[in-house]
């Protein structure tokens, strides 16, 4: 999604997956100590910093790689995809904060034309909502409301998703795949780099997830006083989580959505098709393009570019002049 896989140890895949279960394994193997188990093994790897550190960084590279084979997964639960999904119960909020921007912003509109029809100042303190909302909605939703998910970081997701049709015609996830066969590796690297911190913070979240269960099931499985505050600490890290993932993605959608602006005409170059003429013809274009990969449809492929004339031979020699009209002996 928007991005290419992590290679198997560069940085990106540090940050977004070694990282989060290098924590997890951390704070497993402190809440594992309280309960006795392997109480020597884990004196010997801390004995040994050579031998724990080797250790500790094999099972972070495969806990990595797990978390790296499940991601699609994980981001679709976030989003609120599935029947089952239990953040669906929240989706009404969504849908409530949504409604509510879009009335305000209407209101403020009508305003707006209001004071522009009897030539009136707009004024600053409703200027300044009405910006803030418009932009609100364009970077935290998608532009319909049948398109809206369940939870936040979903709904950001959606809005960059739904930018590259919105803005020109074209299927962002369709199309994604053909529009990276342009992108530059450089432009690649830096949304790359801003997925994985999308990735860390997603992970993380799962990683306070699976401690918190652990930390109650030792408790309740071999007895002793549950810590109410090391629950509730494991509650507040997990709820940040989510709130960080939504704000780091939508750094990573101003990516996406910049590759779209700035790379679209090359794809188009690319694939032959003609310029369009005007918006609306790029709207078409674009479109029929996106149905066409789509729905499997040669027939709505756009006109191809028209073959150029053929520029004179370079070998074909001009007679020399003069400025005086004559010509050289």
């Amino acid at each position: 999604m928007f991005g290419e896989l992590p290679k198997l140890f560069d940085r990106n895949f540090a940050v977004g997956f070694f990282l989060p279960v290098a924590i997890f394994i951390t704070l497993s193997g402190v809440i594992l100590g309280q309960y006795g188990f392997a109480p020597n093994m884990v004196s010997y790897l801390s004995t040994d910093l050579l031998v724990g550190t080797t250790v500790l960084g094999l099972l972070s590279w495969v806990g990595g790689i797990v978390l790296l084979a499940i991601n699609r997964d994980l981001y679709r639960l976030m989003e609120g995809y599935g029947t089952f999904n239990p953040v669906k119960l929240f989706g009404w909020f969504e849908k409530r904060r949504y409604i509510k921007s879009i009335a305000e912003r209407e209101k403020l509109d009508d305003e707006y034309r209001e004071c522009s029809d009897a030539k009136k100042e707009f004024p600053t303190k409703s200027r300044t909502r009405r910006n803030k909302l418009m932009r609100q909605l364009a970077e935290e939703f998608p532009d319909k409301e049948e398109y809206l998910l369940p939870t936040p970081f979903g709904n950001v997701l959606r809005s960059f998703e739904t930018y590259s049709r919105e803005m020109y015609g074209l299927e962002a996830i369709d199309g994604w795949s053909r529009l990276l066969a342009v992108i530059p590796k450089e432009y690649i690297e830096l949304m790359d780099g801003a997925k994985s911190q999308v990735d860390f913070w997603v992970n993380l979240g799962v990683v306070f997830i699976l401690l918190q269960i652990e930390y109650v099931g030792l408790v309740y499985s071999f007895g002793g006083q549950l810590n109410w505050w090391i629950v509730l600490l494991f509650i507040a890290l997990g709820a940040i989580a989510p709130l960080r993932a939504t704000s780091s993605a939508r750094e990573w959608g101003d990516y996406v959505k910049s590759a779209f602006d700035m790379f679209a005409p090359k794809m188009r170059e690319t694939l032959g098709f003609e310029t369009p003429k005007n918006r609306e013809a790029e709207e078409k274009q674009w479109k029929n393009f996106s149905q066409a990969i789509i729905y499997r449809r040669p027939d709505l492929l756009p006109e191809m570019k028209k073959e150029e004339e053929k520029s004179q031979p370079q070998n074909q020699k001009r007679k020399p002049c003069n400025i005086f009209g004559k010509a050289p002996k």
